[in-house]
């Protein structure tokens, strides 16, 4: 087996490589996630074939190196330092010893089961009993394989194990899944709120290395566990622990224990250890379908603003909690709005209104998102679109003119088609500096643009005729192809200190 050895934020993680494909990257989906802002959704690919390594490149932003030499598909050697965008790695090979054979004792307190082990398998194990393992199964087939939250689901893996195993205690850990520490979710006990101790961090270091499931039946007299202050100054006679895995990723730690009085069975380290399989597998989905939702409410959200294609790079460089922070940046807007639109909409039902401003919006929303525009918000019968953010676009002046330009032709194709009333529409631009993300308060946040660009912008309309582009002089320099434009002086702008000068586009 190989170890993939990851350096980031100034800690180093090791990730089992198997034979086979492991997808590395940002997305949910990835074998390994890697969070840092260099990597892309989807990054690389480790191949694994006998001993033979092959690292390939899935088209990222920031780049996969071997040796500092780019790759697009290489044989790599194990110790050759590898740079995914800007996170370091190495690959190692890894010798697994044979696994120490346990033999219970004359008290029977050194049974161990592998974890992925079938029930009733392992070598000098009584057999368990048929009823209760059949029962087991098929009350957590109905409750854990179930699209349920994350939450609900740990407390019926606990609900199923008391039920099960006759334990009086049991704690249910889980890993973060960034930093691998684990975290105590579930904690049942019939004492007061507070009084559980803490595990033995002997014990969880013994079941998480060797992957197996561990039952004692006195841990006092258990030399596994010689020297554990937390054991021995608790009340823990009998107890059972065992990892939680998804393939090689470790998900948790499943624990129960019994006091001084009750001692534990072989027939319930069996139970245990089926229903740590169960739960294993019905917490990672679980963890799945919330990363999934969570991506999907995130992409709904980003669709109403943003073209397709620019939703795919936001998604990649998106903020841990979803947000898209306010930041400041040189951008282009554009206001468009339809001339007498007032006094147009008297003479139409409210749902003849309704359908003309969604048709309006619907065919130059279109034309927007086909130079990668964001639609900031519809304001009445107006559109505000932003050119520049979220992403970084140094053409954003001749993008905004390119799609005002588009909007006017889609306009005249919808007049042609005698779909409305025949429209007329002014388009204004403007460029400059401005604050641009999520701005709201905690319950309600949504994505605009503020600033003094946008109200010089929307002041300019009063000097547009009807199916006239009038851009600022702002944007004019901005502008990096050539438009034929004419000046139409310089006017001044209400609220505003100076004057702007104003040109005309006219083809």
């Amino acid at each position: 087996m190989f170890v993939l050895t990851v350096h980031e934020g100034g800690k180093s993680r090791e990730y089992p490589i198997h034979e086979g494909e492991t997808l590395i990257g940002r997305g949910p989906h990835c074998h390994i996630v890697l969070r840092d802002e260099s990597i892309s959704r989807n990054h690389a690919r480790i191949v694994v074939r006998g001993d033979v390594l092959v690292v390939s490149d899935l088209g990222s932003s920031n780049g996969t190196f071997c040796d500092t030499v780019p790759v697009t598909e290489r044989h790599v050697a194990v110790g050759e330092p590898l740079l995914f965008g800007n996170v370091e790695a190495t690959l190692s090979r890894v010798v697994q010893p044979p696994a120490r054979p346990h033999t219970a004792s004359s008290l029977g307190m050194d049974r161990v089961r592998r974890v992925d082990d079938l029930p009733g398998t392992s070598e000098g194990f009584a057999a368990l009993d048929a009823t209760r393992l059949i029962r087991l199964l098929g009350e957590t087939g109905r409750v854990l394989v179930a699209t349920l939250p994350l939450e609900d689901i740990l407390n019926r893996v606990i609900d199923l194990l008391l039920a099960h195993v006759p334990a009086e205690r049991a704690s249910l850990l889980l890993a973060d899944p960034v930093t691998g520490t684990l975290v105590p979710r579930i904690v049942r006990h019939p004492g007061p709120q507070g009084s559980q101790q803490p595990l033995s961090r002997r014990l969880i270091d013994l079941v998480l290395k060797q992957r197996i499931a561990v039952l004692t039946s006195d841990v006092r007299i258990d030399p596994r566990f010689d020297g554990s202050q937390s054991l021995f100054g608790s009340d823990v006679r009998s107890l059972l622990c065992g990892p939680l895995y998804a393939g090689d990723e470790i998900i948790g730690v499943l624990y129960a224990d019994n006091p001084v009085t009750r001692q534990l069975s072989e027939a319930d380290l069996e139970v245990f250890t089926a229903l740590a399989n169960y739960a294993a597998v019905a917490i990672a989905q679980a963890r799945l379908a919330e990363q999934l939702r969570e991506e999907s409410l995130r992409r709904e959200r980003l669709a109403r603003y943003h073209s397709p294609a620019v939703v795919d790079r936001v998604l990649a460089r998106e903020s841990e909690d979803g947000e898209m922070r306010a930041q400041e940046r040189d951008l282009t807007v554009v206001f468009v709005d339809i001339v007498g639109f007032t006094t147009l909409a008297e003479h139409l039902t409210p749902t003849e209104v309704s359908s003309l401003l969604n048709t309006f919006f619907s065919r130059l929303t279109e034309v927007i998102f086909e130079q990668e525009g964001t639609v900031d918000k519809f304001i009445g019968d107006a559109i505000l679109a932003v050119f520049g953010a979220p992403l970084d676009q140094p053409d954003h002046a001749t993008r905004a003119v390119r799609a005002a330009q588009g909007m006017r032709k889609a306009v005249a194709a919808l007049n042609a088609e005698g779909l409305l009333p025949p429209l007329r529409v002014r388009y204004t631009i403007h460029s400059g500096v401005a604050i641009v993300g999520d701005v709201g308060s905690t319950k309600r946040r949504e994505y605009t643009v503020i600033g003094d660009v946008v109200n010089t912008a929307s002041r300019l309309e009063k000097f547009v005729e009807p199916d006239q582009i009038v851009i600022s002089q702002a944007t004019y320099e901005r502008l990096q192809m050539p438009f034929e434009a004419r000046s139409l002086g310089v006017v001044p702008i209400r609220g505003r200190s100076g004057q702007v000068e104003i040109l005309s586009v006219d083809t």
